[in-house]
């Protein structure tokens, strides 16, 4: 126990001079309620908190007081460079670095990457300490880990726990999620700071806490950026090059075990097409196909398939293998460019009818209208409408299932386009065990699929 003890003060003692304190101030046009504000008054605010920003504020519209939020980050290089938290400092007018010292610098934005919440600073001073950058990929669930920053204005604030789970994706904090999880405790000023294993190395980015809605304290939930997808982002900034990741042109969904045995597979893996645009379009991807193989490598979810998508330039060539009608197919794609104009293909909302309703698998339906596509935002498609589910249909009990007003494209494959079309699939699959759906969602504008099980 003592050597335990004395491991963890030379770690403290070797780290604690490389992390800094970053205090951000922005000067509001407006003076608008800062987001922790809104969140506050808000019953139903997002669980999952970034930390660096929303401790100190000033609501004063007379006097257009400064925000002011504080942070963490620490030293990359002896040039002055600190990695952190995009959030900490994104919109900031200034930017001021607090180290160990105690002494202070203004410091300067080099660049930021909101996909990633990755940001690097710097300040006019050499001969810094040193952050010691490990390798992510190499840690494993139940290592020890410290976390150092400012949480509350705590300087040099320490605290320890365990790697308690890696790969954590679908958080919904930013678009490229390959989370470390740890039960170190962090809080509102953490973010930006250093994960530290037992070594001395730094293997993440503290960047985001899940509160539950109760608080903004910590839960013993934590996320931190893996320390090797910082680096990527930050020599990219540092070398003053455009961010540029490819673009396949698809949305995607995972699969669970339903929609694998439909397939024809084991168990639940790789990435099924529920949209395509661009270059998976035209090399020929169509929704429905389930993408098992990216460039060779084995796809073990929607999650990963977005990384290895992000990881390869645009104009690159890959092969794609995927499932379509029983059989695997190969596919030659070259990726386009990232853009929010190649985004809004996909999640922008493509689009009179027989009125009368009729009920399968726990879902009312009637063909869509005029009415029904205005209302509802389905300004070019055509369909069937679904108007009412069973809580005890067998559609309500798959994941994510339907609800009124979604609009249902296909059947097994079969596009949906009046209601004479529902009939005929009806008809034609009446045999079927599960059935597999398409359908669109009017106030998200995303397609998805769902396999309903017959009763």
């Amino acid at each position: 126990m003592q050597s335990l003890n004395e491991a963890y003060v030379e770690l403290a003692k070797t780290a604690i001079p490389m992390v800094v304190r970053i205090t951000s101030e922005t000067v509001p046009k407006a003076a608008p309620k800062s987001d922790s504000q809104q969140r506050r008054s808000n019953p139903f605010w997002d669980p999952f908190d970034f930390f660096g920003d929303d401790f100190f504020w000033f609501e004063n519209p007379q006097n257009q007081r400064p925000t002011r939020g504080v942070g963490s980050g620490f030293i990359v290089d002896d040039e002055g460079h600190i990695l952190t938290n995009n959030h900490v400092v994104s919109g900031a007018d200034k930017i001021k670095v607090t180290l160990d010292d105690k002494r202070e610098f203004e410091a300067k934005l080099i660049g930021k990457d909101p996909d990633t919440d990755v940001a690097v600073i710097k300040i006019d001073k050499d001969n810094l300490p040193v952050a010691n950058l490990g390798d992510s990929d190499k840690i494993r669930v139940g290592e020890i880990v410290i976390a150092i920053g400012s949480p509350f204005e705590l300087n040099r604030t320490v605290t320890s726990g365990i790697v308690s789970a890696t790969g954590r994706s679908s958080v919904g904090i930013v678009n490229y999620e390959d989370f470390i999880q740890t039960d170190a405790a962090i809080n509102p000023g953490n973010s930006g700071g250093p994960l530290i294993n037992i070594k001395g190395e730094v293997i993440g980015i503290n960047t985001a806490i899940a509160t539950g809605g109760m608080s903004s304290g910590n839960v013993g939930v934590g996320f931190a950026i893996p320390i090797n997808m910082a680096r990527n982002v930050m020599d990219q900034l540092l070398s003053g090059k455009k961010i540029v990741r490819g673009w396949l042109g698809i949305s995607l969904q995972d699969v669970d075990q339903s929609i694998a045995d439909k397939y024809g597979l084991k168990e639940p893996k790789g990435a099924l097409v529920a949209e395509v645009s661009g270059p998976a379009e035209e090399s020929g991807l169509k929704p429905g196909d389930l993408i098992t193989e990216f460039d060779g490598k084995n796809v073990k979810d929607g999650n990963d398939l977005k990384k290895m998508v992000a990881n390869n330039k645009p104009g690159e060539k890959i092969k794609i293998k995927a499932i379509r009608d029983g059989k695997e197919k190969d596919f030659s794609v070259e990726l386009a460019e990232r853009t929010e104009d190649a985004i809004s293909k996909l999640t922008g909302r493509p689009g009179s009818g027989d009125q009368s309703q009729e009920e399968w698998l726990g879902m009312s339906v009637r063909e869509l209208t005029e009415e029904d596509a205005q209302r509802l935002g389905y300004k070019t498609e055509k369909g069937v409408l679904v108007i009412d589910v069973n809580p005890s249909g067998a559609a309500a009990r798959v994941d994510n299932p339907p609800k009124r007003g979604d609009l249902i494209l296909e059947i097994e494959g079969k596009a949906i386009k009046s209601i004479d079309d529902y009939r005929k699939a009806i008809e034609e699959f009446k045999d079927e065990k599960s059935i597999m759906i398409r359908l669109r969602r009017a106030s998200t504008g995303t397609t998805w699929y769902i396999v309903v099980k017959k009763e």
